[in-house]
Formats: structure tokens, sequence, C-alpha cells
């Protein structure tokens, strides 16, 4: 087995076993120890990993935007398009986000659209005249909205398909922008 395998499949362990210990208990009650315990690791292995419980949530966050970012090309994808594209990908990860809102950590997603929104901000005709700070204040302002929007939609299963979500956000923005 290699080591990368390996290394991902320590990391899930770790992952799973923290979406366990969350239907139990507190994000805050959960122990380094108990945690490799339920995964099934050393301490030691857990701390080659991570330092802390909130350094898995981070990690994952990280890896799932950063599969999102690259496996997207919004510069010439048709905008719709994107929208649908990122309301599916957020529903395959819709256990994660769970395992986010049981760890009163959400503000780890809002914080990720939010830089991900800073990102698309380009492509946006009225935001051209913003500077970045304002544009840092667009994208929280919406991120938030967003965000709300998809853990409701993700935690409440919610009865839209990715596409009638993507079509019902583009159409309040288009009411913001008018």
């Amino acid at each position: 087995m290699s080591m990368t395998k390996r290394s991902n499949e320590t990391e899930a362990y770790i992952l799973g076993a923290l979406e366990r210990l969350l239907k139990k208990k507190a994000f805050a009650e959960i122990s380094i120890t108990e945690l490799a315990k339920t995964a099934g690791v050393s301490r030691m292995t857990f701390y080659r990993y991570y330092q802390n419980p909130t350094e898995i949530l981070t990690h994952e966050m990280s890896r799932i935007m950063t599969e999102l970012t690259t496996k997207v090309d919004f510069d010439a994808m048709i905008p719709h398009e994107g929208l649908v594209y990122i309301m599916r990908f957020l529903k395959a990860n819709g256990d994660f986000i769970k395992v986010l809102v049981a760890a009163n950590e959400q503000d780890m997603l809002r914080d990720s659209i939010a830089k991900t929104l800073v990102q698309l901000s380009h492509h946006k005709g009225q935001l051209q005249d913003l500077n970045s700070r304002e544009i840092a204040y667009y994208a929280r302002y919406h991120s938030t909205g967003l965000t709300s929007v998809i853990v409701d939609w993700i935690t409440k299963a919610g009865p839209e398909t990715p596409e009638e979500l993507a079509t019902f956000l583009e159409r309040i923005g288009e009411g913001a922008e008018t």
C-alpha cells in the first residue's frame, strides 16, 4: 500500500471517528484520546496528522474547496452551469457539512464560500469599480446568506434538486442586482 493511500485512509478514519462522536457529544467535549481510540489509531498517529480536532475540519474543508476550484473552470463555464455544479458538489459533500454544523463550525463553510466569491468577483461587471475591501464586504454579505441556505438545504434534506436551488439563487441574485 502506498504511503499516500495509507495517509488518506488514516485521515478518513479520523474524520469518520469525529463524525461518530459528534452524534453522541458536543465538539468541545471530544478528547484526542477518545478520537484516536474511536478511529483505531494511536495518539501519536493522530498528532502526526493534526494538532487538535478543529484542524481535522480545517483540513477537510480545504481539501473539499481545493477539489471544487480545481475541477471547475469558472472562466469558461456558463454561470448557471457553474452554480448547478457547485450545488451538486455541495450536496455530494453534505455529510461533511453536517459534521461542520454538529461541531458548530459552519463559519468554516461561510469563509470558504467567501473566498470563492472573491475569486469569482472579477466576472461580475457591477463589481469592477469596487476596491478590494468592498469586494471582501460583498463576498462576506453574500456568503453569509448562501451558507445559511446551503446549511438549511443540506441539514433539513430540502426537496429542491441542485438545479432547482441554483435557479432560485440566480433568480434572487438578479433581483438584488437591479
